[in-house]
């Protein structure tokens, strides 16, 4: 089976296409792109880190001997650490590149391997596609892990203190202790273990972290920052009376948040409360990002601040790849990325869930008042979503047949924009909207809503529901 590459590097099921022969192969095809691509006297230097997951650290120390046979400098962690951590270093050290394994929010049968470019983000389509492409091309070659130490081809780094002083340079640590916040921070038995907690020691502000020792099982659970996975976390923030809620998943660079009732609040909505306050507070501009699957308030921010909004397909490498090559401000994804400008051109839960307690501290607002502040200045919104599935025949018959004659109207609501550049997405004039997108990987239409009212968004799921499964 050929090794295909997803967004941004390779996951796979561990023993079955996750094998330690074919992290060999992806070794080399990284090697051979860097090594054919740098000019830098002394040849690349590249970093590998790992996160938690069952032979995280046997298959980075993996890595690090092929890069190193194929006589690149190789910084390796010396512990696990998040994703971002990876990233934070290639950017304070100046590095070629970056490699973390980890298969980030998949479930723990699973493993894989993230690529970083020089810029501290993920790997670009093309650099993916590229090292793709490389893979069977030439050889293995690689140096035992103890003979690349004594020649100091392969050197141990603890790469936490860069993470950490990009959080400390990023954040108002200093405000948010001074408040008495109650936070709970469930790290998910990932990488993002008690961080949160250690930076904020000290002060007035508690916070108490769950499942904060990484095991490569995650407890019997997806790490996966979603509601249906953060029953414990919504459990101990009602219990506690706690102000917010925060998860990280597996590698620590998605974010979840709950808000003082245990709620699970939309990632979407998460980025608007950043966002007011970037604009109002921090006195900041730029562009703002978001995906066809994220809240239409973002929309409606933008608009009122007159900052210009780009959407893109799914995906946080479309978000990343914008804050390179244009001035943005902040960039999100539903499914919990989000980028900040002034941070690393990457997600980062950690510092995203800091940046959240940030907000809170310098408006002196708990999460909830943010966020009714949010509905009275910009009307409520709630999301519904349902995967359905169906054979690859019927997938591909309707998004034809919707795509060549759309719907006039959308469930009883007149039309004010059709989207067809990621799925095909229906816009109401109430701002209310449907979108149909198919996985690429399963046989499944991924059907998303969004309307003033949770009953509205779920009319609207069974309605596409209908359109799409049953008028045929």
């Amino acid at each position: 089976m050929p090794i295909k590459f997803g967004t941004e590097g390779w996951r796979a099921v561990i023993a079955e296409e996750f094998t330690f022969a074919n992290v060999r192969l992806v070794a080399q095809a990284i090697a051979d792109y860097y090594r054919h691509r740098t000019s830098r006297g002394g040849g690349p230097t590249i970093g590998v880190g790992y996160d938690g997951r069952f032979l995280s650290r046997e298959f980075a120390q993996t890595v690090a001997q092929v890069l190193a046979g194929n006589g690149l400098t190789v910084f390796l962690s010396d512990r696990l650490v998040p994703t971002p951590a990876v990233s934070a270093n290639v950017k304070a050290h100046h590095w070629t590149g970056g490699v973390m394994v980890t298969a980030s929010h998949n479930p723990a049968t699973f493993n894989g391997l993230k690529v970083k470019e020089a810029f501290g983000g993920s790997a670009e389509p093309a650099t993916v596609a590229a090292i793709e492409a490389a893979i069977g091309r030439h050889p293995v070659k690689e140096t035992p892990l103890g003979l690349a130490l004594a020649k100091r081809s392969v050197r141990w780094l603890n790469f936490q203190p860069a993470h950490q002083r990009a959080l400390r340079d990023a954040v108002d640590l200093r405000a948010i202790k001074k408040l008495p916040f109650k936070v709970l921070v469930d790290s998910m038995h990932g990488a993002g273990g008690a961080l949160v907690e250690e930076l904020l020691a000290g002060g007035r502000c508690h916070v108490t972290t769950l499942h904060p020792d990484p095991r490569p099982d995650f407890g019997g659970l997806t790490p996966e920052p979603i509601a249906r996975h953060l029953e414990a976390l919504s459990r101990e923030v009602r219990r506690t009376q706690g102000h917010v809620g925060i998860a990280t998943d597996g590698d620590a660079d998605r974010i979840g948040v709950m808000d003082g009732a245990g709620r699970f609040v939309s990632p979407g909505k998460l980025l608007c409360v950043l966002l007011k306050y970037l604009v109002t507070e921090r006195g900041l501009r730029g562009g703002v990002v978001t995906t066809i699957s994220n809240t239409m308030l973002i929309e409606r921010l933008a608009t009122k601040w007159h900052l210009p909004l780009h959407e893109t397909p799914v995906g946080f490498k479309h978000i990343a790849k914008l804050m390179r090559s244009e001035s943005i401000l902040i960039g999100g994804e539903e499914s919990g990325g989000i980028g900040v400008a002034g941070y690393l051109p990457e997600r980062d839960g950690l510092f995203i869930g800091l940046l959240l307690l940030e907000v809170m501290a310098k408006r002196r607002r708990s999460f909830d008042q943010l966020l009714e502040e949010l509905d009275r200045e910009f009307g409520a919104f709630a999301a519904a979503r349902e995967d359905v599935a169906c054979t690859a025949d019927v997938k591909e018959s309707f998004f034809a047949r919707l795509s060549q004659v759309p719907p006039s109207e959308l469930a009883g609501q007149a039309l004010r924009g059709l989207k067809t550049f990621d799925g095909i997405k229906l816009i109401g004039q109430d701002d209310s909207w449907l979108l149909f997108r198919a996985s690429g990987t399963e046989p499944i239409v991924r059907i998303y809503a969004e309307a003033a009212t949770a009953r509205r968004a779920r009319a609207l799921v069974a309605w596409g529901k209908e359109l799409a499964f049953e008028r045929r």
